[in-house]
Order: structure tokens, then C-alpha cells, then sequence
């Protein structure tokens, strides 16, 4: 139970056991004497039954819950002081006074006051006087803190409380003085004085007439405000900006390249904390720095004739001007430490704000404000207050893409505002149509004195040569990133902390550079302006295999259509492995597709067909990386045309067929091979030729179109003979896999097998895992389950070491289905549920397609036909749009199993007889099971016999 004394008392009881009360809580957890409650309550004068009464008003209490204990001597109030309202004032104001930061003292003091809610009933006096000592330590805390403005009003009630309390009286004086009201605070000053000598008969001390005075004198000059106009459309910097209002003064260093808004915090900020620093808001522009010194001291109304001659005598004399006084000061554009050290105040009432675009190392308590580019949101917003809200509710879209095209950089997006303000006739799509050409952006992003490029140009320039140089390779790279396997083959890490110091480079983790898009440009432009085409070129050149001596050393043998086209396009050196592939590549992914497009658009084509090659096999085939694959190869494709080189042209083409296969475009897939073969057979290029006819073979395949695929994959085979076991094995296991659906179960087993042992040879144990599962799947055709379980196992747990996350999906659908057949229904869903979330992770249709129709299988095994039904029915449109019509009969017979198990005779003949139509039409194994789908449930075959 909290007790409450600081007013009226609380818990309520009758006023003499609330005195009582109250003097017990004052000696919370001491013994108080039974004469001295009674003298404290009664007087001089108690009434004869006096201690009977004081038991009376005890049991009282204690009827109300409280714990008043008996002791020999008197009475005790048992209980935590962190009950007591008085003891936890005590305790606040005690640590808030040995609270060096002025914020938390404030608040600790302001807390410990707010407790108060009223006269106590006992010790009034006493109390009182230490309510008065808090509540003058507390303004003096809010003083400093410069927030002079919010505590007028509380402060001038402390002093109606108050009234002969001269310090308190002070204090309302310099808060109104500071707030701008003089004549307030003169006002009090005076009736101050009449209270005094009304009172008291005396004077106010000499404090508070020398107080007096400097208002009368005006201490706080009004003109010292030379602050640039503030921006009346500043947008964002939320955190920013709080962390420099909740400051209480000192140096404060806001750092960020050039355009991103940094002089416009600042002054922003200034302009927010003018009448917390009442004393002086001075700006400085250190883009000019001669004369600074002498610029402050005229700015704080120091006479010439009194500024010294030597630099270090100014600095002095800077410091001991704005000593003891509050003044908010600007430095704009600093660009040394030596520069703007002799320009900080000593004076821990003031408050400096240094804009930046180098690095300020060995600055001494400075606290530093990062600015990076505005967020989307923010930018569009600033966007509107340049425009107004309807040019830009009429086309939020464009909006959008202008501060895209802008970077989202502050100083870009307020000249394209004003370029639109002042072309009132211009929609904004139009300016997006000219910012869109990357050549001329640069030249749209000026606006009478406002042009990014000229800041750019700025810092450029005070570079020394190698550090221009390094901007130049950068700008001409065109990458988002570039890592440190580029950047090491490239430049000298020296040189770029310059770019980093200088605001043009930034440092992403440990050894990873991000220049911003509009500097890049910018960038890109001086290397084209200033460096020949063939170092131009050469730079790219060495940035492609830079990347390739790190991603050549991750290529896998991945199952895709066709086997790698190893060597042909030569080889490069392997450098070391990264520790965590996978984590590399997504995050190198866009780096990487974007330098083969770059190496593209300057004519490489080799050796940007090359990469993309490899990447295939190292990360985009692995993890159907489409999007990448599509642009990297696209790209190579373009660019080879141009050269007319045939071969390349053919490479390319049969990755893109693979790239299809495996996003289940079987129709576009065959077009690519099919383009890519005879490209192959006009160039003599026997295993070219080779490649493609795998991929034809396997495309057909699952088209079910068995005899083409049968003929393309022996042809494949023929051709690659002894010359490329990754191939032959490829081709061994897609005549396998045909033997295997046509229920040729010998031929099965034994072309399989014979892949299973050149994938060993070839040391891919991703082969072996993939002719494993196959003849896996034979056995488990065949009924033989604990076989089937053996190898389909043992491919899972081949795959569980390779990181090949797709194939260990099939792997595990594939153990799944077999333990489903064996009646494991409990371990059969766990590896179903792995399968499914992993295909669809990588983004595998068919895949995920093929988990589903088993989950349809699991379903209707452990009963839930219902649930069967609708998973399997949803599978039919699937197949239809993956053009796979082997599953969409193998879908339908176990759609018709449901329909029989649910009594709907007439549904499970539909579905049967169309799946026996299809499997007819294919040739496949089940062709020969049709007459026993209807028996196994009590049917008669009528229809299917036909």
C-alpha cells in the first residue's frame, strides 16, 4: 500500500489518524515515541485520555490496511520507503544530485516535484523548504538546458508560492529575458523589490540588481542572429534532427556527401534552438575560411581595434567572449580538424553544429550525425511541398520514379522541384522521360544556382591524381558495389579511403565500397572525358576476371537439361574459396549480372559470355536464380551477335534452352536447343552438337514424346562418347528415365546403373544421388519397397552433402512416397513438408507440383478424402500449364481413387478414363494397370475395357 504525504494524506482516514499517519510516514521504519506523537498531534495542551485516543486512531489505521506496528517505545509504520511518497522525493532529489548530465537531472528533479500535491499536514515548514531547494536546483537544470521558453509559466507559479524567495525570483528573470521578454522580466524584477521592502524592510541582494541591470542593458541583443534563411520545405531527418534538439550543447559534426542536405540540417536545427541559445545564432561559411576568427568576433559585437594580430590571441579571445553565455554556432563546409578547431567555443553552454563532407578524425568530444539519402517516402514528400499536393496526387507514380532517378538525394530532388515549379505546364512524367537517358541526367539536375554536378566537381578537384583516378575506375565500372575480390585486382585500398574521407566513397562492412548512383555518374563521365577506350575497356576487362578466379572455383555439376560446356570458352585461374557460398553469391548476385552486362555493352563478349557460363553452374542453375540467368545471358547474347561469333552465339542460346527447361518452358526451352544444335552442326562442333541434343532429349521427355527423346538422347550420347563423362552420364540417365516410364524395367535398371557409375567416375556426387533416386523409383514401380527405400534414402543423404537444395527436394519427395506405399505415414509427411517449402523457396513449379500430387497420395492414405479431392484437382490446371501430360494422368488415376472412395462412381470413371486415354496415348507403364483401378474398389471396368 502506497502512502501519500505530500498533501493531503493518502489512504484516506479521519484527520487525527491522518496526522498520525503522517508522522509515522516521515520515520518510515523508526520507532516514533508515544509523547512525541502525542505532542506532535495534540500539543502543549493533550486532553486527558490522550494515549487511549492514540490507540483508538491506531486501530484505526490499522483496520485500513496499514501496517503500524507496537513497539516498546511507540509506534512503527512497517513498511518499504519506496512506499512513502516523501522518501522517494528524498531519494530523487539525492540523485539528482550526483547526476552530471543535465537531462537526467532535470528529469529526476521535475519527477521528485510532481509528487507534490498539496501542504503535508506535519512538518509543514520543514518540507517545504526542501520542496523549495528542489524546485530551484530543477530550473536551474532547465536553464542550461536552454529550455527557458516551457518554463515560464510553471516557474512564475513556484514564485506565487513563493514570494520572498529572491533566487526563485532571479530565475523567472533570466528565462523571461532569455525568452525575448525583458520588459516581463523587469516587471518582476520591480515587484520583486516592493516585496522585499514591504515585507521585509530590505533591498534585493546584488545578484539580483546586477540581474536586473543586464537586462536593462540588454544583454540578450536580438540581432545576433545571422542564420541563413531556413527551409520551409525541410523534409525528414526525424532521428537526426531530435538527437541534435535533445542535446545540451557541445560539438556536434554532421557528415554526409555532397547534396545530401547537411547545411540544411543544420541551420534547420538553429533555427529550432534560437531561444535556448539567446545569446548568439552565428554561420559560418568555411567554403571561404579566410577571416572566420574575425567574422565571430564582430558577429558578438567585439570592437576591431580589440581583435589581436595572431591567430592563436583571436582564438582566445573567441573563447572568452562567449564564455558563461548560450550561442548556437554553424560551421558550414569544414574540410580539416586544424581548420575549425580554433573556432570551437569553450563554453559548455554552447552548442556548435560542423557540416562535412570529410572524415574529422581526431576531433575530441565530437558526436557525430551520419546523413545518408532520404528514404523514398520522404523524398516524394519533399517532392509535393516544392510542387503542391495536386501536381503530384495527379501522377504519384512519376513522383515516385523522379526521386528514384534522383537517387532520393536531398539537393537532387529540390532542383527537380524547382525545374517543375517553374514549368507549370510540364507533367511530371516529362521530366522522368529526360532524367531516364543516364548520358544527360547530370545536365537536367540544374536549376539556377543549384547543380549536382558542380558540388561533385568541388570535391573532384581537391583529389589528389591517383585518387581522381580511383573515382574514375569506379564511375566507369557502373557496378551498385564493388567488393574486395574487384577492387583488390583494381586500385590500392590507400587510395580509396581518400574517395571514402572525401565523401564519394562509401564503406559497406568491412571491405565493400557503394558509390551513390548520381556520383557515379558524375564519375563516369570525367573517366570518359579523360581516359582512352582501350583502358577503359582494359579496366572492365580485369574486373571480369577478377570475378571469374573467384566463381570458377564454385561451379557445381548441376542436373539441369544438359551437361556443362566445359572449356569452352577457356579457362581462368581459381581463386580461393569464400567460406559461406551460398551467402557470397546472394549477396554478389546483382554485382555479378550487372558486370557481365557492362562487359556486354562495351563489346566483351567473350569474356562477358564467359562469366555468365559460370555462373550458370556456380549459382544461378543451383538455386534458380531466372531473373539473373535471363538478363546475364540476354546480355552476352547481344553483344555476341554484334561480333557474329557463331559459337558463342550457340552457347549461349543452349544455356538460355536450360535456363527454360527449368522454369517448365518446355515449348521455348526446345526452340533454344533446337537453334543452338544446328548452330553446332554448321560449326562441326561435335560435342556443341552434343549438348544440345541432350537438352532436346530431355525436353522431350517430359513432354512425352518418348521415341524423339530416346533418338536425340542416343545421339547425344554417341557424340560425347569418351570425350565427356558428365555428359554421357546425363544422357545415361535420360534414356534411364524413359526406360523407366515406358515399364521397361531391365532396360531401366541397367542403363541407370551405368550411369550411377560413370557419375562416380566423373567424381559428381550429385550424379550419383540423381541415378540413385532413379533407380530408386524403378524399384519402388516394381512393389520392391525396401529397395526402393535403400537407394531413395541413400541418394537424400548423398544430396543432405552437396547444398543442392532442389535436388535434395526430389530426393525427399521421393523417400517420402516410399514410406507412404510401406503405410509411414507420420515420417512420410515431415519429408513431404521439407520438400514443399524448399521448392517452393527456389521457386520450382514443377517441383513443388510433384510434392503436391503426393500430398493428394498422404491424404487419401490416411483417409481424409475430402482433403485429397480438392489438392489433387487443384494439380490438373497445373499440369495443363506446364504442359506435362504423364502427371496429368497420373493426377487423374489418383483422382478417380477418391472419387470411389467417396461413392462418386460416375466422377471416378471420368477421371479414369481420361487418364487411361492419356497413358494409352503415351505408351507408358500404366497403360497396362488401367483394367485394375476400378476392380481394386469393387467396379466394373465397362468403360475402361474399351
Amino acid at each position: 500500500m502506497e502512502v501519500r504525504i505530500l498533501g493531503p494524506v493518502e489512504p484516506t482516514v479521519p484527520p487525527k489518524p491522518a496526522q498520525i499517519l503522517a508522522v509515522l510516514a516521515v520515520e518510515c521504519g523508526k520507532v516514533v515515541p508515544v509523547e512525541r506523537l502525542i505532542d506532535l498531534i495534540w500539543g502543549e495542551e493533550p486532553p486527558p485520555q490522550a494515549r487511549k485516543s492514540l490507540q483508538v486512531h491506531i486501530s484505526s489505521l490499522r483496520r485500513a490496511g496499514l501496517p503500524v506496528e507496537h513497539r516498546a517505545a511507540g509506534y512503527v509504520l512497517n513498511a518499504d520507503p519506496g512506499t512513502v511518497d516523501l522518501h522517494v522525493f528524498r531519494r530523487l532529489v539525492a540523485c539528482a544530485g550526483g547526476e552530471a548530465d543535465l537531462r537526467v537531472r532535470a528529469e529526476l528533479l521535475d519527477e521528485a516535484l510532481r509528487l507534490w500535491r498539496g501542504t503535508p499536514v506535519v512538518f509543514a515548514q520543514t518540507l517545504d523548504v526542501q520542496r523549495l531547494a528542489a524546485a530551484e536546483a530543477w530550473v536551474d537544470a532547465e536553464l542550461a538546458l536552454g529550455r527557458h521558453a516551457g518554463l515560464v509559466d510553471r516557474l512564475a507559479t513556484f514564485v506565487a508560492e513563493y514570494p520572498l524567495a529572491e533566487r526563485l525570483r532571479g530565475q523567472l528573470m533570466t528565462a523571461l529575458a532569455r525568452a525575448g521578454r525583458r520588459a516581463d522580466a523587469m516587471r518582476v524584477f520591480r515587484e520583486t523589490r516592493k516585496v522585499l521592502v514591504d515585507e521585509l524592510g530590505v533591498e534585493p541582494g546584488e545578484q539580483l540588481q546586477q540581474l536586473y541591470r543586464d537586462v536593462l542593458e540588454g544583454a540578450r541583443d536580438s540581432r545576433r542572429n545571422y542564420l541563413p534563411r531556413d527551409a520551409g520545405d525541410f523534409t525528414g531527418r526525424e532521428g537526426e534532427l531530435s538527437r541534435l534538439l535533445d542535446s545540451d550543447g557541445g560539438v556536434w559534426w554532421i557528415e554526409g556527401p555532397a547534396g545530401v542536405g547537411k547545411s540544411a540540417l543544420a541551420v534547420h536545427a538553429a533555427h529550432r534552438l534560437a531561444d535556448r541559445y539567446p545569446d548568439g545564432q552565428l554561420f559560418v561559411d568555411l567554403h571561404s575560411p579566410s577571416g572566420a576568427l574575425d567574422a565571430l568576433l564582430r558577429a558578438m559585437d567585439v570592437p576591431s581595434e580589440r581583435v589581436p594580430e595572431s591567430a592563436e590571441e583571436r582564438a582566445a579571445l573567441w573563447r572568452a567572449t562567449v564564455g558563461g553565455r548560450r550561442v548556437v554556432i554553424v560551421l558550414d563546409g569544414v574540410t580539416s580538424v586544424s581548420e575549425v578547431r580554433p573556432l570551437l567555443p569553450g563554453s559548455p553552454g554552447c552548442l556548435t553544429l560542423i557540416t562535412s563532407r570529410s572524415r574529422l578524425c581526431g576531433l575530441e568530444g565530437v558526436r557525430r550525425v551520419p546523413l545518408d539519402v532520404l528514404g523514398e517516402d520522404e523524398a516524394v514528400t519533399l517532392l509535393q511541398r516544392i510542387l503542391g499536393d495536386d501536381r503530384v496526387a495527379a501522377e504519384p507514380g512519376q513522383a515516385k520514379e523522379v526521386a528514384r532517378l534522383c537517387g532520393y538525394l536531398p539537393l537532387a530532388v529540390r532542383i527537380t522541384g524547382a525545374r517543375l515549379a517553374g514549368r507549370a505546364h510540364w507533367p511530371v512524367s516529362k521530366l522522368v522521360r529526360r532524367l531516364s537517358d543516364e548520358r544527360s541526367r547530370l545536365d537536367e539536375l540544374v536549376a539556377d544556382d543549384l547543380a549536382v554536378r558542380a558540388g561533385l566537381e568541388l570535391t573532384y578537384r581537391a583529389l589528389d591524381e591517383d585518387a581522381r583516378r580511383a573515382y574514375r575506375v569506379f564511375g566507369f565500372l557502373g557496378l551498385p558495389e564493388v567488393p574486395s575480390f574487384l577492387w583488390a585486382h583494381l586500385l590500392d585500398e590507400d587510395v580509396l579511403d581518400q574517395l571514402v574521407d572525401a565523401r564519394l566513397l562509401d564503406v559497406i562492412g568491412s571491405a565493400r565500397y557503394r558509390m551513390h548512383e548520381l556520383v557515379r555518374l558524375h564519375a563516369r563521365e570525367l573517366a570518359e572525358a579523360e581516359d582512352p577506350r582501350s583502358e577503359r575497356e582494359d579496366l572492365v576487362r580485369r574486373a571480369v576476371i577478377a570475378a571469374l578466379s573467384t566463381v570458377d572455383g564454385l561451379t557445381e555439376q548441376l542436373f539441369l537439361a544438359v551437361p556443362r560446356m566445359q572449356d569452352s570458352l577457356g579457362v581462368v585461374t581459381t581463386a580461393a574459396r569464400p567460406t559461406d557460398r551460398d551467402a557470397w553469391f546472394a549477396r554478389e548476385e546483382p554485382l555479378l549480372t550487372r558486370l557481365v552486362e557492362r562487359a556486354a555493352e562495351l563489346g566483351l563478349a567473350e569474356i562477358a559470355s564467359q562469366l555468365a557460363e559460370v555462373l550458370v553452374f556456380a549459382w544461378f542453375g543451383l538455386r534458380n536464380r531466372y531473373e539473373a540467368w535471363e538478363r546475364s545471358h540476354t546480355a552476352a547474347l547481344e553483344a555476341v551477335w554484334r561480333t557474329g561469333d557463331l559459337r558463342l552465339e550457340a552457347v549461349l542460346r543452349c544455356s538460355l534452352g536450360q535456363m527454360h527447361y527449368k522454369r517448365d518452358n518446355l515449348v521455348e526451352a526446345r526452340s533454344w536447343f533446337e537453334t543452338a544444335q544446328t548452330l553446332f552442326v554448321d560449326l562441326g562442333d561435335r560435342r556443341g552438337e552434343a549438348v544440345a541434343m541432350n537438352g532436346i532429349g530431355m525436353v522431350c521427355r517430359d513432354l512425352g514424346q518418348y521415341p524423339c527423346a530416346l533418338e536425340a538422347l542416343g545421339r547425344a550420347r554417341n557424340l560425347l562418347e569418351a570425350t565427356d563423362l558428365e555428359g554421357v552420364a546425363h544422357a545415361h540417365y535420360g534414356i534411364g528415365s524413359i526406360k523407366r516410364e515406358l515399364g521397361d524395367d531391365q532396360g531401366a535398371f541397367e542403363t541407370l546403373r551405368l550411369a550411377e557409375t560413370v557419375y562416380r567416375q566423373a567424381r559428381s556426387r550429385r550424379g550419383e544421388a540423381l541415378a540413385a533416386r532413379g533407380i530408386g523409383l524403378v524399384h519402388r514401380a516394381r512393389g520392391e519397397l525396401d529397395l526402393a527405400e535403400d537407394h531413395v534414402r541413400r541418394a537424400h543423404e548423398m544430396v543432405a552433402g552437396t547444398g543442392d537444395e532442389l535436388l535434395a527436394c526430389y530426393t525427399a519427395q521421393a523417400w517420402a512416397k516410399v514410406l507412404l506405399r510401406k503405410g509411414l505415414l507420420e515420417p512420410a509427411e515431415r519429408l513431404l513438408r521439407q520438400a514443399l517449402d524448399g521448392c517452393r523457396d527456389v521457386g520450382d513449379r514443377f517441383g513443388e507440383a510433384l510434392v503436391r500430387r503426393t500430398v493428394g497420395e498422404w491424404r487419401l492414405a490416411a483417409g481424409d478424402h475430402a482433403g485429397a479431392r480438392i489438392v489433387l484437382t487443384e494439380l490438373l490446371p497445373v499440369w495443363n500449364d506446364l504442359t506435362l501430360p504423364l502427371w496429368r494422368a497420373r493426377t487423374l488415376r489418383d483422382l478417380g481413387a477418391v472419387h470411389a472412395r467417396l461413392g462418386d462412381v460416375a466422377g471416378a470413371d471420368r477421371s479414369w478414363d481420361e487418364a487411361a486415354s492419356l497413358f494409352t496415348r503415351l505408351g507408358t507403364r500404366e497403360r497396362g494397370e488401367v483394367r485394375q483401378w476400378p476392380a481394386q474398389f469393387g467396379l466394373a471396368a465397362s468403360r475402361l475395357s474399351r
